[in-house]
């Protein structure tokens, strides 16, 4: 069987074209689309992530403030921050870099409000989520709905199964394809560490989604033939034969999938690239909304 590649870059690049137009056409009518990423501490990988965001929201017409905190401000210090910003009525969106210190609780992220939250980090966005009412997804679940509908992949009706049950990935990304819709009405089965024959569930998928963080996990034989299956994993692997001496891989082995998967999408460079312009996307959402 002939697999075929779902890469990220053209469906984000046409995303990015429809995300930039709303946001002129805000700017026209004089809101500017303004999102607030919030940096805990030093993080390396948050810092370049953050940096990211903030040069392609240049391009998109998404004004990015940084702000840097502490580690040593604790969490008080950080919901404090968190609720200025939620009271600014200049800022649209607004998002918390993970991982946090660990002295900081993850739940500093509830004191951003709802109509803010636009990686929907807190736990009223995903209760609202959870309820069928409107609320932003966390970005990666979301990544994960937009390959399908522009990869012009159906949904409805069919069984995906989701490996992997976090906040951010799987009971998320569970609700969204649950709604009834067009990009929804799916039959979805989550599995998880304590899911006693994983590959036998793997092997019923119409549609699988691997998001548990494991370096090909997912091996070819877990697949049913002409499943369209979703890599969510990027996971460094040490490879001394490399330049960097490292790898990254997802958490299905993608060569195994080759072959018996209809579609697959590539790591690096499938879900992941769409995360930073669904954010921004949601920001002019928010924008438009309440600005």
């Amino acid at each position: 069987m002939e697999t075929r590649i779902l890469r990220g870059k053209p469906l984000a690049a046409a995303m990015r074209a429809e995300v930039a137009a709303r946001a002129a056409a805000l700017r026209d009518a004089g809101i500017v689309p303004t999102l607030a990423v919030v940096l805990v501490g030093d993080d390396a990988a948050s810092r370049i992530y953050s940096a990211s965001i903030q040069k392609a929201g240049a391009k998109l017409g998404v004004d990015v403030r940084l702000l840097e905190l502490d580690a040593a401000i604790g969490g008080d210090g950080v919901r404090n921050a968190l609720e200025a910003l939620g009271a600014d009525p200049e800022v649209h969106g607004i998002i918390v870099q993970q991982p946090l210190p660990k002295d900081v609780p993850g739940d500093v992220v509830d004191a951003l409000p709802f109509a803010k939250d636009v990686d929907g980090a807190t736990a009223e966005s995903l209760g609202r989520l959870l309820a069928g009412r409107e609320a932003f997804a966390p970005a990666t679940a979301q990544a994960v709905v937009e390959v399908l509908d522009r990869a012009g992949i159906a949904v409805n009706g069919r069984h995906v199964v989701i490996v992997g049950r976090s906040a951010v990935v799987g009971k998320p990304l569970a609700c969204l394809l649950l709604r009834k819709g067009d990009v929804g009405n799916a039959t979805v089965t989550i599995c998880h560490t304590g899911t006693s024959d994983l590959a036998a569930m793997t092997r019923t998928a119409d549609i699988l989604v691997a998001a548990m963080g494991v370096p090909e996990a997912v091996r070819g034989d877990m697949l049913a033939e002409g499943v369209v299956a979703i890599d969510v994993g990027v996971n460094r692997v040490e490879d001394p034969g490399s330049e960097k001496g490292y790898r990254v891989t997802g958490d299905i082995a993608a060569d195994e999938a080759t072959g018996v998967a209809a579609a697959l999408t590539p790591v690096p460079g499938g879900v992941g690239t769409l995360t930073t312009t669904i954010i921004l996307g949601n920001a002019v959402t928010a924008a438009a909304a309440n600005g």
